[in-house]
């Protein structure tokens, strides 16, 4: 009875969720990231995207450090694409070279520090002693 009650559930959310050829031709007209979702999630996925990307118009940090901290994090996974997306967006938004260098360097210097920390075993008490923050 449990299994049927499992696949129950699970094949009614996925008939739930199902659109239709015309409703996913037009989210896939609305931008081409649309095309990377199945189309079982592509409407969710779309509306997810479109609010996560308010955090760098209407969220708590103005859009220009948000942008930069998005490059920082971008340099760090290595990311090309989110670079190149978030290198331009920075700029739109009045972010300088030197604003863009700052924000690489950053994630450089915590990329190496955290090397540096976790090779040499330095331990989460210590930091704690170093920083102040017992």
């Amino acid at each position: 009875m449990k299994n049927f009650i499992v696949i129950f559930f699970i094949s009614s959310s996925f008939l739930f969720s199902q659109i239709s050829d015309q409703e996913h031709e037009e989210i896939l007209k609305k931008s081409p990231f649309n095309k990377m979702y199945p189309k079982v999630i592509a409407g969710d996925a779309a509306e997810y995207f479109n609010e996560w990307n308010k955090l760098f118009s209407d969220g708590p940090i103005p859009s220009k450090e948000a942008r930069l901290a998005a490059i920082s994090a971008s340099a760090a996974i290595r990311c090309e694409y989110c670079i190149t997306a978030q290198v331009h967006f920075a700029k739109a938004v009045g972010a300088s070279d030197d604003e863009i260098k700052a924000a690489i360097q950053i994630a450089a210097e915590i990329s190496r520090f955290s090397t540096l920390l976790y090779g040499n075993d330095f331990g989460m008490d210590n930091l704690k002693k170093a920083i102040g923050a017992e």
